[in-house]
């Protein structure tokens, strides 16, 4: 009788303990998994069961073998990949595909819950300005491209053997398409792409840097891709054991767009965020958990930006700087057509100003500096294009009546008014401003304007796209070294638009340019005596300290200093002091050098042997 009430003992033991065994959660190693696996497993926490996490897991490979053989017991998985996995052929309808998947791992002790609501599929991705100048818009385009293509990917996308890297290239016939940079890290492959070491870089279609970035996603023309969409992939034992569970997921069933899952991928990759406080704050904002304290935000930083400014451009590489230096901040950019004005009154900390935004043109000869700002760091270079109909009677500036210089105060308008001021021509060509590029180009079409005026980067995508309809030329600047205006303006420096830059551009283009840079408000300490209104800024500013200007200093290097024409900030102005003679002197020098230590070391000598006599007498 005692032996069987032991063996009902240690039976209820087992048996408990096998229900309170914590319910395994794996994820694979990204962002939108540490969401979603973190989701799952609070919205099971919030049930009372109990969670172990494994956040990451291991890579698609290692997952499916954990969760069939127990060590797992839920993960998200994406129907896609699900078939793929199996060896099964490629799927484009979400639900064929789903329908699939349930069916084929049904067999293994493995079910598949509802979808989660979103696609994450696989794309590739280029620059905007690089995709405009070859104009690629598809993935088929690339085999146009005679050149290798350089390629940064997952390692795993290589491994891959349906839909995959040499899957792709044999769909496709891109066998000149090589992957150059392998990393686990999508900031490093973005990076990567963004520096242009690549062409091409493989992606998720939900990452919050492909808006950030301003990056042209191409177009699966061939549809190679299969569609991926995301369910919670649960063994069945697991089910039976807790009842409550499929009731508990169904609640994620539809529930998360694309842009959600973006904007979740982009608080956490780019904004810092903790990826279990965006998981919470998604579920409390669909009232499928309560709000048990209230989460902290990290401060906010804005950039402000010309209107004119490439997001894939200035732009991205402002973004970039700025989260390597101030890590786990929310930074936004703010576009306008006075960034001056923003960082002034304290609208914004910092922004990508070019060199004519430091001065202010006076009755003077020369123009006004404006201290109230300084430059940490280059970006860019802009360059000066005057855009005209191919068939005009306009062939110089000075054939030039009215021309559209864009938003007031922008980089374009304040740019033209100091070349034209300088080459005596303000009086005789009638400046328009207009924010928007797009009625100025048509206004020009109409011929209510000769000529546009456009200080932008070469490769500008707006002007790429404009010049690429075959009905416009660019006009050189030729006079500007003539007389005094290089005195007088020294930050606008000679340049040449190189041949072909454009489309039908058949001539070298003579022009000017400025320097790109990112700049912020000078400390008030520095600011000495009574500049004018121009120094005005507001209680609101909080100018940069001397490491946080070295950081972002170091993180923009381009291989190019500041001009020296531009207002920098005083901790990049410092030098060592230089010695008062060098190093290695001349021989005549060391040679009295020479003496001199020695009739020092004489006298010393003669000192010591003296107290040593008077010691003995």
């Amino acid at each position: 009788m005692k032996k069987s009430l032991i063996y009902l003992l240690l039976a209820i033991i087992i048996i408990s303990c096998g229900k309170t065994r914590p319910l395994h959660i794996g994820s694979k190693d990204f962002t939108e998994q540490f969401i979603l696996a973190e989701m799952i497993a609070q919205l099971i926490e919030n049930e009372k069961i109990v969670v172990k996490r494994s956040f990451p897991y291991g890579d698609t490979f290692s997952l499916l073998e954990a969760i069939k053989h127990g060590d797992l017991d839920i993960y998200v998985e994406y129907n896609g990949t699900g078939l793929i996995m199996l060896g099964q052929p490629p799927v484009n309808n979400g639900d064929e595909a789903f329908k699939k998947v349930k069916k084929l791992f049904k067999p293994l002790g493995l079910e598949w819950l509802d979808r989660i609501g979103f696609a994450n599929n696989y794309v590739l991705l280029m620059r905007r300005d690089r995709a405009l100048a070859l104009k690629i818009s598809k993935i088929s385009d690339l085999a146009n491209i005679t050149n290798n293509i350089k390629l940064a990917v997952e390692p795993e996308f290589i491994t891959r053997p349906l839909d995959g890297l040499s899957a792709l290239q044999r769909h496709y016939g891109l066998n000149r398409m090589l992957p150059v940079i392998e990393n686990n890290n999508k900031s490093v492959i973005y990076q990567a792409l963004m520096d242009g070491k690549v062409d091409i870089a493989e992606g998720f279609s939900t990452e919050g840097r492909i808006e950030d970035f301003g990056l042209t996603v191409l177009e699966d023309d061939l549809e190679f891709f299969p569609v991926y969409q995301p369910s919670p992939l649960v063994r069945t034992s697991t089910l039976e054991r807790y009842p409550k569970l499929r009731p508990i997921l169904k609640k994620l069933a539809g529930l998360i767009d694309t842009t959600s899952m973006r904007q979740m991928n982009r608080e956490v990759e780019l904004e810092g965020q903790d990826y279990q406080v965006v998981a919470r704050d998604f579920l409390i904002s669909h009232q499928l958990i309560k709000q048990k304290a209230k989460a902290i935000k990290s401060e906010e930083l804005t950039i402000v930006s010309d209107l004119s400014n490439d997001v894939s451009g200035s732009i991205s590489k402002a973004l970039r700087a700025v989260r390597k230096t101030f890590p786990g901040r929310r930074v936004n950019i703010l576009q306008t057509a006075n960034p001056l004005e923003a960082i002034q009154t304290g609208e914004a900390r910092l922004g990508i100003l070019s060199a004519e935004a430091f001065f202010t043109l006076t009755d003077e000869f020369l123009p006004l500096s404006n201290e109230s700002i300084e430059a940490v760091g280059v970006i860019s270079n802009r360059m000066a294009h005057i855009v005209t109909l191919q068939d005009s009677n306009i062939n110089t500036i000075m054939d030039i009546k009215k021309v559209g210089v864009g938003a007031e105060n922008g980089a374009s308008a304040r740019s033209a008014e100091m070349i034209f001021t300088s080459l005596g021509l303000l009086n005789k060509i009638k400046l328009i401003y207009n924010d928007n590029l797009s009625v100025q180009q048509q206004a020009l079409i109409d011929n209510k304007l000769d000529a546009l005026f456009l200080m932008v980067p070469t490769g500008h995508e707006k002007l790429v796209v404009m010049m690429n309809q075959g009905i416009f030329k660019l006009l050189s600047l030729t006079d500007w070294k003539s007389g005094n205006n290089l005195i007088r303006f020294p930050f606008f420096r000679l340049a040449r638009i190189p041949i072909n830059t454009y489309e039908q551009q058949s001539i070298l283009i003579e022009t000017v340019s400025t320097q790109m840079v990112l700049a912020g408000p000078t400390p008030i300490d520095t600011i000495i005596g009574d500049r004018g209104p121009a120094t005005v800024i507001s209680a609101n500013v909080h100018p940069l300290s001397d490491s946080l200007v070295l950081q972002l200093n170091k993180e923009l290097t381009t291989g190019e200093k500041l001009d020296p024409a531009i207002p920098s900030a005083d901790i990049l102005n410092k030098q060592m002091k230089p010695l008062s003679s060098p190093l290695n002197p001349s021989k005549i020098e060391s040679i009295f050098n020479f003496l001199i230590i020695l009739a020092i070391v004489f006298f010393f000598f003669l000192f010591i042997r003296k107290d040593k006599i008077d010691l003995h007498t």
